[in-house]
């Protein structure tokens, strides 16, 4: 190699190894970051990300996650409806159902004074114990009158109104008989809440949509700035690969001048 060529190789290493170990420190936080969060991705259900709602409104508002429309509170705002979803005490007890017409407490058996979940859509009739477990699941085949417009209960009969007209049945469900009323009975109506409490159950509705699992899935790829953020890390990607193949020829380069 002649002299000139030989400076020229020697600067355009030096300049190589100058590069190679700025970007390397720049690259180095996109390399931790992408190892911790695959780490994490990798023991999702040992760290329970799928589980853990987020609730920072700004994120939630970034992925387009829009408050309900339809928000009741029924028993002192212990029962709460946020579209079709229905919450006790902030546990989800039912979802992906249609219309809710109403919710409350009602005891199956008038010497018993453990108090059983009552709501009511507009097909069916649920009923769940005060820890939030299913008891059953009523529906037409089981006689349950269709169209539900609204509720009724008393200590010993629970009656709907639909289009069709009034049924009523007792605490046992077995047997809807058609009725007629002069006076039509005490509809079950939702209760005034706070704006504090209101606020709440709005957060809860709309953070079960979006789970820390999501939000570091999509940190990892770039997904969370859309495709901005996907070039990004493609970028970022490239970067990696020409800092590997740049260090290997670095090291290369110093094996054979070793020799």
């Amino acid at each position: 190699m002649k002299p000139s060529s030989k400076s020229l190789h020697n600067r355009l290493i030096r300049h190589l190894r100058e590069w190679h170990r700025k970007l390397g420190i720049i690259a180095a936080f996109f390399l931790i970051f992408l190892s911790l969060s695959g780490i994490a991705l990798n023991h999702t259900d040992m760290l329970s990300l799928a589980h853990k709602p987020i609730k920072n409104t700004l994120l939630l508002d970034h992925y387009g996650i829009s408050p309900p429309s339809d928000v009741r509170f029924y028993q002192q705002n212990a029962l709460q409806v946020t579209n079709n979803l229905l919450w006790f005490n902030d546990k989800l007890l039912l979802e992906g159902v249609s219309h809710i017409v109403a919710a409350t407490f009602i005891s199956l058996s008038p010497n018993s004074p453990a108090k059983t979940i009552l709501a009511v859509s507009d097909d069916n009739i649920y009923l769940f114990n005060q820890e939030g477990d299913l008891i059953d699941q009523l529906g037409e085949a089981l006689g349950v009158p269709q169209n539900i417009r609204a509720v009724s209960v008393d200590k010993h009969s629970i009656i709907v109104s639909t289009p069709s007209g009034y049924y009523q049945t007792n605490h046992d469900f077995f047997e809807w008989q058609d009725v007629n009323f002069i006076v039509e009975p005490t509809w079950i109506m939702p209760t005034q809440a706070p704006e504090k409490t209101i606020a709440h159950a709005v957060l809860a509705y709309r953070s079960q949509f979006l789970t820390l699992e999501r939000i570091v899935l999509d940190a990892h790829s770039g997904r969370i700035l859309g495709l901005f953020g996907v070039l990004f890390m493609d970028a970022v990607a490239i970067l990696l690969i020409l800092l590997s193949l740049s260090g290997i020829y670095i090291w290369i380069r110093y094996a054979r001048a070793k020799r």
